[in-house]
């Protein structure tokens, strides 16, 4: 179960995520930054001045008060700049050669793997003006938990440290591979930065996670659903929890499957820490207006940060699973181990 608490100092909301992320930190509207954030316009978004926020009548539940449509998507979807860009592939004619088509297509890639990298380091490049206003003295959970940054601000930045430190690796594929990168990196994934990640690479990690997790299933878990409930600590895990959880959330690498092994040493802190982030930014989200705020893709990740299911579902679908999710989560006798546990079937209902 998860409690709001009053964040210490509120950020204002405004109708766009660049005026989001500019007040909530108190930055000054530079060029680049109207660049990054409003690619397709030439003057710098009005930046108000800081306005705390009262609370509500319902100030004995420490809940702020409710934030329009618009203003809860701004502050629950990061710029879309952490996502990746479209990709447009050609369409070979009749008349064509399959020379020229092969390698129009492999322009079409690495224009696409270039917008993306030029959208790491725009990117980089505002994450270095936002680590002063980012408290050292806490981790980005705690500050997010705390309401010291809004989940747009999180996600941004845990995306971008992300993206750069994988951007090495990338680079010498790409330098390697040329325009028959696409071929290589379905089979690396975790060596790509998230916005440069193509439409089937994505989709076949999802059908590879969500495979592995039916596998975890019908292999089943002894849990006590009285005691799973309680559970906050992955310390406290039995050794086919700490499987079952690792798997639902990729937490280690299916090598150690084909070999028999569970790595006990590495999930305990690894559990520990995914639980964390999935706290805190279930608190963020019910604190800045609930799940119906997120963006269609924002929809899809935070769902499958939760071990949710998102391969050939329809989008409604996908976030009425997540709204059931917050409602199990308002529970005190539930915890985000044991709904991981369980089908989404199984979770206990208000």
């Amino acid at each position: 179960m998860f409690s709001l608490r009053q964040p210490p100092k509120p950020c204002t909301s405004t109708s766009h995520i660049s005026r989001q992320l500019l007040l909530a930190l108190q930055l000054k509207p530079s060029p680049f930054l109207i660049r990054a954030l409003h690619p397709h316009s030439t003057k710098p978004p009005p930046v108000r001045p800081h306005e705390p926020k009262r609370l509500s009548s319902a100030a004995s539940h420490h809940q702020t008060k409710p934030l329009l449509p618009q203003e809860r998507a701004d502050t629950l979807n990061p710029p879309p700049t952490t996502l990746p860009p479209p990709l447009t592939l050609p369409t070979r004619e009749p008349s064509q050669s399959r020379a020229v088509f092969y390698f129009r297509t492999g322009r079409a890639y690495l224009t696409f793997y270039k917008t993306g990298i030029k959208a790491i380091w725009s990117n980089y490049k505002l994450l270095r003006q936002l680590r002063s206003r980012i408290p050292r003295d806490r981790s980005l959970e705690q500050a997010l938990r705390d309401g010291v940054i809004r989940r747009a601000v999180y996600h941004f930045a845990r995306r971008t440290r992300s993206d750069i430190a994988r951007i090495p690796l990338f680079g010498l594929m790409l330098c390697i591979f040329g325009e028959f990168t696409p071929l290589v990196v379905i089979f690396l994934s975790g060596a790509v930065p998230r916005t440069c990640h193509i439409p089937r690479q994505i989709e076949s990690a999802r059908e590879k996670a969500e495979a592995r997790r039916r596998i975890s299933f019908r292999e089943g878990t002894v849990v006590d659903g009285k005691r799973m409930g309680k559970v906050e600590y992955s310390g406290e895990l039995p050794k086919p929890i700490l499987r079952h959880v690792g798997r639902t959330l990729g937490l280690y690498s299916n090598l150690w499957d084909r070999i028999g092994v569970t790595p006990t040493i590495l999930l305990p802190r690894r559990i520990r820490k995914a639980t964390e982030r999935i706290e805190a930014d279930d608190l963020a989200i019910f604190r800045e207006g609930g799940m119906n705020g997120l963006s269609e893709e924002e929809a899809k990740l935070a769902a499958e940060a939760r071990g949710l299911d998102v391969v050939g579902r329809l989008i409604n679908d996908i976030r009425s699973e997540l709204n059931r999710w917050m409602e199990a989560r308002k529970r005190k006798d539930t915890s985000v181990i044991g709904l991981l546990c369980r089908r989404p079937s199984a979770w206990p209902r208000n």
